[in-house]
């Protein structure tokens, strides 16, 4: 009999032990001698999964989701019973992935990849979270990796002439901005040299993640402008550090932002229970601009994140409208890039990684090495698929 150990650490250290020859009697166990662990996380997934089949992923995964744990612990030992199985069938992670999904075929999906960071937390005034950029459509996953690194390494080489750059988790260079147009004339300065153009070779995609900047106050409190009238809405938005606005000046301003610049998508434009911001937003802007949310909200395509175990994960994401989902690596995947193998199995219209520095770097490496492997792609879009929010009376939404 042989056996192994696949480690993986996330907010704890876990041993999986799974038996290579006789798949029948492959079992659960954990242990740990990491002195940074959770040791009540630790036990109780010792002793709910102990005994368990290893290689029946549904079971294991279903015992983990009812645990009072983190997530990361969860995703973290779902992770590591589906990599344990599949060395036991001798499949790659990608292979394995597709059985779930019933063999479909791979599909590329679109990345958007960050370069600035700024926001709430950041210097200067912008609360505005940061600045991605994506390719245009119709391009293979190599040429849009080709423009995306040039543009990267662009900002980054200006950014040493100015000062060193700082580059946060997800990859991404921190910025001091005073407003969000700066975050896009640094890039349009830094690739000057490049023959690249925004709007046409590639666009911009700012994730606003407005709750950052988001409060609520009484309807109808605060003055109104000269000339207008007084707001109904409870949400008010903190855009400009010390400048606090309700929803319809916050509309107002994305709106003129995506007709002055060149963006594509918005992400978390308003905060998820500003139902009603949502709907004016749309009508100002969906019929150029895609919104993007973290929470499910009217009006707005999903942003989704792995949130519980692999096998729920797989489940939620496949009830959703998958070409219209950006797929985006979370914090608690640091190091894991299972995530890669399932942008290309799950049918998704967009992934957001990150940026190309730090462990982030390395699921972009991950996919360009399963597309080495596997050859051509098709692309999942074929059109941005903006949709118009018209008034009910006039015409029901129409995709352009």
């Amino acid at each position: 009999k042989q056996w192994y150990q696949r480690r993986v650490t996330i907010e704890a250290t876990c041993l999986v032990h799974n038996h290579e020859e006789i798949s029948d009697s492959a079992t659960c166990g954990f242990n740990s001698t990491e002195d940074t662990m959770n040791l009540d996380e630790l036990k109780a997934i010792n002793d709910a999964l102990h005994g368990l089949p290893a290689l029946e992923q549904e079971p294991v995964d279903t015992k983990l989701k009812s645990l009072d744990v983190s997530l990361g612990m969860k995703l973290s030992v779902s992770s590591a019973i589906l990599k344990s199985s599949a060395r036991l069938q001798k499949l790659s992670m990608l292979d394995l992935i597709q059985q779930q999904y019933s063999g479909k075929g791979l599909k590329m999906p679109t990345p958007i990849v960050s370069l600035l960071n700024s926001g709430k937390s950041g210097p200067g005034k912008n609360n505005m979270s940061s600045l991605a950029v994506c390719p245009k459509l119709g391009l293979s996953y190599e040429k849009s990796m080709k423009i995306l690194e040039s543009i990267y390494k662009a900002v980054e080489e200006m950014l040493k002439k100015k000062q060193q750059p700082c580059v946060s988790p997800n990859g991404a260079f921190n910025v001091s901005c005073d407003k969000p147009e700066q975050m896009i004339e640094l890039v349009k300065e830094a690739i000057t040299e490049l023959e690249i153009v925004p709007g046409s070779d590639f666009f911009f995609v700012l994730d606003v993640l407005a709750s950052d900047f988001h409060s609520e106050v009484v309807p109808g409190q605060g003055s109104a402008k000269k000339g207008q009238s007084q707001s109904n809405s409870r949400h008010r938005y903190d855009w400009f550090e010390g400048q606090l606005k309700p929803t319809e000046d916050f509309c107002d301003f994305l709106e003129g932002l995506v007709e002055s610049e060149d963006i594509i998508g918005l992400v978390d434009p308003l905060h998820h229970e500003d139902v009603e911001g949502y709907e004016m937003l749309a009508k100002k802007i969906s019929s150029k601009c895609l919104l993007f949310s973290r929470e499910a909200t009217p009006h707005s395509s999903n942003v989704f994140r792995l949130n519980n175990t692999i096998t729920h994960s797989v489940a939620q994401l496949q009830e959703l409208d998958r070409p219209a989902t950006v797929l985006e690596a979370a914090v608690y995947e640091e190091g894991e890039t299972m995530i890669a193998d399932l942008a290309l199995v799950s049918g998704v219209g967009f992934v957001m990684f990150g940026g190309f520095r730090g462990i982030r770097g390395k699921l972009y490496n991950q996919v360009s090495k399963l597309v080495q492997q596997k050859g051509p792609t098709q692309n999942v879009l074929s059109s941005w698929g903006f949709k118009e929010v018209v008034p009910e009376e006039d015409s029901p939404e129409q995709e352009q």
